[in-house]
This record gives C-alpha cells, sequence and structure tokens, in this order.
C-alpha cells in the first residue's frame, strides 16, 4: 500500500505509511543516481584507457611523413653481437670497441700517397629491397689529408648475378673501381678540399649521389660542413627513384634516378679516414 489508502487504527493525518513511500522512493532515486554515477566514471576511465592506447600506438608509429606511419624496421645494429652480420673489405684494420664499428683505412702519409689499407669498405650480409630509410650515426676520428670521408653503398649487386660475398676475394683491397663495375648508388659525405673550398669555406661538405654501374653522377652540392670529432646523424632515403641524403635532421641533397635499382646490399665505406659507425636501422618504406 502506499499514498492515498487508509490504515484502520493507525494516524491518518501525516501518514507513517507515506512517509515510509517518501522515503523509498528518495533511496531509489539515490541509489539510481549513485548506479549513474558509477557507470558514467567506468565509461571514462575505459575512454581514457583507450586514448592511452591510441596515443601509444601514435608514438610508436611516430610522426615522419605520411606513407612511413606503417614502416617496418628491417634491420637494426648496435654491434653487441660484435661483426656477426658484416664482412670487410681493403683498409687497416676494422673492429668492434665500446659498441661502435671502427674502421680504420688512415695508414698515414701524404694526401696523394696509396699505402696498403687507405680504402674499405664493410659491407652488411642483409639484403634489402624496394623503398627504405637507412639511419646510422658516423664519426671521423683522424684524416691525415683532412678528407674525412664518410661514403654509404646502397642496393648493390653484381650485374652477373652471383651474390657479393662469393666474389669479395676480387676486391679484397678494396680499390674504389671495382665498385664503379656493380649495380647500386654511392652517397658522399666528405670535406671539401677544392681550391674555392680553401679560398671560401674551410670546411663546407661536398654531397654527391651516383648511380652504378658507370659512376654516373646523378647529383652533387656542398654544404653544411663534415669535419673530425663530430658525430652525424645521417639517413638515407630511396622511394621509387627518388634518392634523398639529410645530414643531422638538414636535408643536404636529393636526386632521381630514370632508373631506379630495386634492392641489394648496404655499405659503409671510407678513403683515408680513421671513423666509427654505430646506431644503424634500415626501415622498409
Amino acid at each position: 500500500m502506499c499514498v492515498g489508502q487508509a490504515v484502520p487504527g493507525e494516524p491518518q493525518a501525516g501518514s507513517l505509511r507515506y512517509m515510509g513511500c517518501t522515503r523509498l522512493v528518495h533511496w531509489v532515486s539515490r541509489e539510481a543516481a549513485m548506479s549513474m554515477m558509477r557507470y558514467v566514471a567506468v565509461v571514462g576511465v575505459i575512454a581514457c584507457i583507450a586514448a592511452l592506447g591510441i596515443a601509444v600506438a601514435l608514438s610508436k608509429e611516430g610522426t615522419g611523413p605520411v606513407g612511413e606511419a606503417d614502416s617496418k624496421v628491417l634491420f637494426s645494429e648496435d654491434f653487441s653481437k660484435g661483426m656477426d652480420d658484416w664482412w670487410v673489405e681493403g683498409g687497416v684494420k676494422t673492429w668492434v670497441q665500446d659498441g661502435r664499428l671502427h674502421m680504420n683505412a688512415e695508414p698515414g702519409g701524404e694526401r696523394r700517397d696509396q699505402r696498403p689499407g687507405y680504402v674499405c669498405t664493410a659491407w652488411c650480409k642483409q639484403e634489402f629491397s624496394g623503398d627504405v630509410k637507412v639511419e646510422l650515426d658516423a664519426h671521423v676520428v683522424r684524416s691525415d689529408p683532412d678528407v674525412n670521408n664518410i661514403n654509404l653503398f646502397l642496393h648493390y649487386t653484381d650485374p652477373s648475378g652471383r651474390p657479393l660475398q662469393q666474389t669479395r676475394e676480387s676486391r679484397a683491397d678494396a680499390l674504389y673501381k671495382y665498385y664503379h663495375e656493380l649495380n647500386g648508388y654511392i652517397f658522399t659525405f666528405l670535406k671539401d678540399t677544392s681550391s674555392e673550398a680553401v679560398e671560401g669555406k674551410l670546411d663546407r661538405a661536398r654531397v654527391r649521389i651516383r648511380h652504378c654501374p658507370g659512376f654516373k653522377l646523378l647529383k652533387e652540392t656542398y654544404d653544411y660542413h663534415c669535419r673530425q670529432g663530430v658525430t652525424y646523424h645521417i639517413e638515407l632515403v630511396k622511394r621509387g627513384g627518388r634518392l634523398t641524403i639529410t645530414v643531422d635532421g638538414k636535408e643536404l641533397l636529393s636526386a632521381e634516378d630514370p632508373e631506379p635499382h630495386g634492392g641489394g646490399l648496404f655499405g659503409l665505406r671510407t678513403y683515408r679516414t680513421y671513423l666509427w659507425w654505430d646506431n644503424i636501422r634500415v626501415t622498409q618504406l
């Protein structure tokens, strides 16, 4: 029974039954309100967790240009396993120390001296194909002729179809001309030692992109600097026929290759320079 019903023998004015029903209604209303508040709180927590998950996913994908969000890391090297994933051609000595690949191709002497070991190439054993981005750190320790030579090979193959590792003995002294006859790209970042540089900007860098075979110059520029004792973060990007080299976040050179290579090996190269390499990463674009 509730409001409006008389109960024999019980007071009717300010009915206790009326008061009980009113209190019940108030209690139910209060419980309903609290349930709604708990529901809203749970929904809010779930929304926050979902937002956090999205934020974490976006942070892992990075904030690079459109098209790189789904990029996949193909290779990462901190040299914790030594040189298991590499082989070397030429040089005075190549070794791993303090988590870095040290490459000594500086036997000393005058600028044009070609003593044994004055050039060196280190090849990554893993092959890469298609559009890629290569990132690494390079640091020149010493270069007697002050060339500070940092060279990078990308998408290298033998036109005969033979694996480069099988033909390594034919390039044992790492002479530059051997690599001009193979398929691939050469990215060069070094100190400009031309007469113009001596008269002008003494430490400006010379940057080049070449297509091999044929050692064809696709593009060249003089920009930034290439110094001893400085760690440079270098990025190479191959996307279709577009080739780009970026140093310390600054795009230095971009060129278009009308006959782009489809894939191959990646290599580290230097001339008359002792330097180290670290933090190498190759990403599929």
